[in-house]
């Protein structure tokens, strides 16, 4: 069996049907719910700082690429970055127990996403390092102080002003709940965690780039996930430059990589659960689907004009107020013209930040289920924003051009589309309660002749495709959510069933959000450390 023919047993396996559901663990032990927080006991801590989110450039300056000049990489400016990407924007009570809500949005809200920091001398610290962020305390843990010939070489290695960052996986912690499952969604949330730091970055006049040189599983040394000491597995996914704008990818010597690999570290990994289960075909897509090192490539430059659609509108609140809707109304609606605004915000070319990100062409287009949509006929829309024919489609449908969209809108079918949308979700009623429900989908076959490595990026690009509905929704005041569990074949279907129909990767819908007046919000950080009033006004 080749690698791409083992993605698509994987990608049958781990789907949905009514029938039956993909292979997980049927009941959650909730005895063995792994821990929230990644942390290492004795590493030396370097403590962040909570820049006012009143401080804001305005919503839609972000996403037309980075805002003003490039800020010094500092304390500050790497304190923000996290701040606004991947720490904790509340805390939610009831009943006796407390959750933390995060900025990243995740499936479940079980966070298998791991951020680890390579920063030069001077950054931070008067040494380089090599530090994991740990959201709970909004700390940086220090794994290695560089040692001054190893510094040098990253100093040289990288351009002026920008840091490396990796973004890695504990599957475990979606695994826990989903079973086999959870591959796809551990891919969702390293989506939503790019998009994320891209437009976080995008304040700081920075760009966030994937760096493809580096095969995926020589990641796993370069941040010291190949140690002994870890209870669960830990994956290196991406690793990213974070900094000014460069016109290409710049490459890391060998000796580099070799000596961070060789680091002695500092820390012990925590115990996330007191038993672990293994999932064996999760296990084997993830060695399956590990990128090796992909030629350089030039990166476009992503400096557009911002289009105007909230003005006087701030980012930095709507990244952190972000919330995950429960359940929707099932009355409110909007107008077409907003819908419009949402699609075109998803378009790949007008919104470098965050699809520029990855360096990949877009692969997936959406499929609309029109609920409550003043000025548009409810029914089933298609959205082209891949650029790519919609091969494999049913042949009646309609395909009538929504002109008033000024996009490659689509009408396929006229009718009510509720029952469809909940009954595709699960059953869910979130899918049919609100004003317009998404699913994404790609051409699997031709993601797959580039390669196995492309199917978890289908899922990062469905991640990134959701945290911009999420930002969209709450801009205007309404809420969305991101929908994993869906009927894949019973979708396919409805498609047109045939061996080249595209697949389904993820589920979002979008509505007025009903929220359970039984949970109590708290603050994300009982006491924010601020920098001096001084350097404030600087």
């Amino acid at each position: 069996m080749t690698p791409e023919e083992g993605v698509r047993a994987f990608h049958q396996l781990s789907s949905h049907r009514p029938e039956r559901f993909a292979p997980g663990p049927g009941q959650l032990d909730w005895a063995t719910q792994p821990a929230a927080f990644r942390r290492y006991a004795g590493a030396r801590c370097v403590e962040l700082l909570h820049r006012p989110q009143e401080e804001s450039p305005g919503y839609d300056e972000a996403f037309a690429g980075p805002i003003g000049q490039p800020a010094p990489l500092d304390l500050a400016s790497v304190s923000q970055l996290l701040y606004d990407s991947l720490a904790i924007s509340a805390w939610k009570e009831a009943g006796g127990n407390r959750w933390a809500l995060r900025v990243n949005p995740s499936s479940g809200n079980l966070h298998p996403t791991e951020a680890y920091l390579l920063l030069p001398a001077g950054a931070v610290d008067n040494a380089a390092l090599l530090a994991h962020y740990s959201a709970d305390e909004h700390v940086l843990e220090v794994r290695a102080e560089l040692p001054t010939p190893l510094a040098e070489q990253l100093n040289h290695a990288l351009p002026a002003g920008g840091f490396l960052l990796a973004l890695a996986s504990i599957p475990w912690r979606e695994a826990w709940k989903y079973g086999e499952r959870a591959y796809r969604y551990c891919n969702h949330d390293l989506g939503h965690a790019l998009a994320c730091l891209s437009i976080a970055a995008a304040i700081q006049g920075w760009e966030v780039r994937l760096l493809r040189g580096v095969a995926e599983a020589r990641l796993d040394a370069l941040i010291g996930l190949d140690r002994d000491g870890f209870s669960e597995h830990e994956f290196a996914d991406a690793l990213l430059w974070i900094g000014p704008a460069q016109p290409a990818e710049f490459p890391l010597p060998n000796n580099l990589l070799k000596g961070l690999a060789e680091l002695p570290l500092a820390g012990t990994p925590n115990r996330l659960s007191r038993d672990y289960r293994h999932w064996p075909e999760l296990e084997r897509v993830h060695a399956l689907c590990r990128a090796p090192a992909l030629p350089a490539g030039e990166w476009a430059a992503s400096q557009l004009e911002a289009a105007v659609d909230n003005p006087g509108l701030p980012l930095r609140p709507i990244l952190h107020r972000r919330r995950s809707a429960q359940s929707m109304d099932g009355r409110s609606g909007i107008h077409a013209e907003l819908l419009y605004a949402w699609l075109r915000r998803l378009m790949p070319e007008r919104s470098p930040v965050p699809f520029a990100c990855t360096g990949e062409p877009a692969r997936i287009d959406l499929l609309l289920f029109i609920h409550r949509v003043q000025g548009l006929e409810p029914g089933l829309y298609w959205l082209g924003r891949s650029g790519r024919d919609a091969g494999g489609l049913r042949e009646d449908y309609l395909w009538q051009s929504v002109e008033e969209s000024g996009l490659p809108l689509y009408r396929l079918l006229s009718g009510d589309a509720r029952g469809l949308s909940a009954f595709l979700s699960c059953g869910q009623d979130i899918a049919s309660d609100g004003c317009v429900a998404f699913a994404m989908l790609a051409d699997l076959d031709a993601a797959l002749a580039e390669g196995a490595w492309t199917y978890p990026r289908l899922y990062w690009e469905a991640g990134q495709i959701g945290q911009m509905l999420y930002l969209e929704a709450e801009a205007a005041g309404i809420s969305g959510t991101g929908i994993g569990c869906y009927f894949d074949p019973a979708l396919e279907e409805l498609l047109g069933g045939s061996s080249d129909c595209p697949v389904s990767l993820y589920h979002f819908t979008i509505g007025c959000a009903v929220w359970d007046e039984r949970l109590t919000s708290l603050p994300a950080y009982s006491a924010p450390r601020r920098l001096p009033l001084q350097q404030d006004r600087n």
